[in-house]
Parts: C-alpha cells; sequence; structure tokens
C-alpha cells in the first residue's frame, strides 16, 4: 500500500437534535396519515436491510404527500437547528432528500447496527412509540440510548453507527427514517428543498 495515513486522536461531541412535534396545528391528521401509508404499503424489502422488520420503498417522499409533508418540516424547520447552515449561501443550502421510508416493528423485530455512509444528516420520526417500545441506540462515536415518544424527530450526523435492539412490546413501534445530503448540480435529485 502507498501513502500513509495520519492519526490525530482528538476530543469530540457526539451531537443529536430532539425535538416532539405534537405541537403542530396538524399532529393528529398528519400521524393518522403517515401511519395509513405505511401500512398500505407493508413490507416491500423482505427483511434484506439493516431494518429486520417490515419496511417500505425507500422513496416514499417521491410517493406520498404525506411523506413531502413531513421532509420539508423537518428541513425547513429543524434541521437549521442541528446544524447552522446560514453561513453558506447566505442561508440559501440546497438539501437533497436522498432516501425516506417507513418501518414497522412487531415483537422480536430490530435494526442492525449501521450507518448511512455516503449522506451528510439523518433523520428518525416516530409516528408511533409507545413507552414500552425499543430504543434507539447510537453506538459510535459514543454511546447513547432514546427511547422515542409519539413525535419525536432525531436528527443526526450520518456517520453515527446506531441500531434498534429486539422490540419486546406487542405495540408496534412506526417511525420514518430519512437520509439528506448537499444538492449536487450533477444529479438530478429526487427532492430537493432550500434549507
Amino acid at each position: 500500500m502507498r501513502g500513509q495515513i495520519h492519526k490525530l486522536n482528538i476530543q469530540t461531541t457526539m451531537n443529536i437534535y430532539q425535538d416532539n412535534l405534537s405541537y403542530l396545528w396538524n399532529f393528529d391528521k398528519l400521524n393518522e396519515k403517515l401511519e395509513r401509508d405505511i401500512l398500505d404499503v407493508g413490507d416491500k424489502q423482505d427483511r434484506t436491510t439493516n431494518v429486520k422488520g417490515d419496511m417500505t420503498y425507500w422513496h416514499m417522499h417521491t410517493r406520498y404527500d404525506s411523506f413531502k409533508s413531513l421532509l420539508k418540516i423537518v428541513v425547513r424547520d429543524h434541521l437549521e437547528n442541528y446544524k447552522n447552515l446560514g453561513l453558506v449561501n447566505e442561508g440559501k443550502v440546497a438539501i437533497v432528500c436522498t432516501s425516506m421510508w417507513g418501518a414497522v416493528y412487531k415483537k422480536g423485530d430490530h435494526t442492525k447496527e449501521h450507518a448511512h455512509t455516503g449522506s451528510r444528516f439523518s433523520f428518525t420520526y416516530y409516528v408511533k412509540a409507545e413507552s414500552d417500545c425499543a430504543p434507539i441506540v447510537f453506538t459510535e462515536p459514543g454511546s447513547l440510548q432514546i427511547r422515542p415518544k409519539t413525535g419525536d424527530l432525531l436528527i443526526w450526523n450520518s456517520e453515527y453507527r446506531h441500531m434498534v435492539p429486539e422490540t419486546n412490546s406487542s405495540t408496534k413501534r412506526i417511525a420514518i427514517a430519512g437520509n439528506l445530503g448537499f444538492h449536487d448540480e450533477s444529479i438530478k435529485p429526487l427532492e430537493v428543498l432550500n434549507a
């Protein structure tokens, strides 16, 4: 192997943004629509991904208005709270959503440890999460466990490794996940939003 890697151990922080969207005027209606769309689509991945539960199409935001509405809320109202993008291009940052899907966890379901390498930001929104549902567990670069509630939104750096342990609850845990990046003029994005 040619070349070398310079390594420097540094201390850093792991930032995960969390807010609950139950304050939205149309919260109940939006959640009902998201849940219905996810359940109507059903499992399209046959447990071939890291999600070992029912998982929809990868690009739900291109097919369903409920997902498009949630995506706009995430990018326009919350992404800036996680990462200050105002210094870039006078605040006009083109964000592309590369994937957005729904997942339903039933008793015994889980998600294997992974990261969303290739994206810049990742998010999860909890359409339905009872008090006894499985947490999301971040494993790298630090260790953090968050037990979500219905309406919780999380945003984090896509490089953070995470997983969902086996679900012990008999109540369905319904979540939406997505990946965001900066728009590249050389690609034709499925959805571009100005943050």
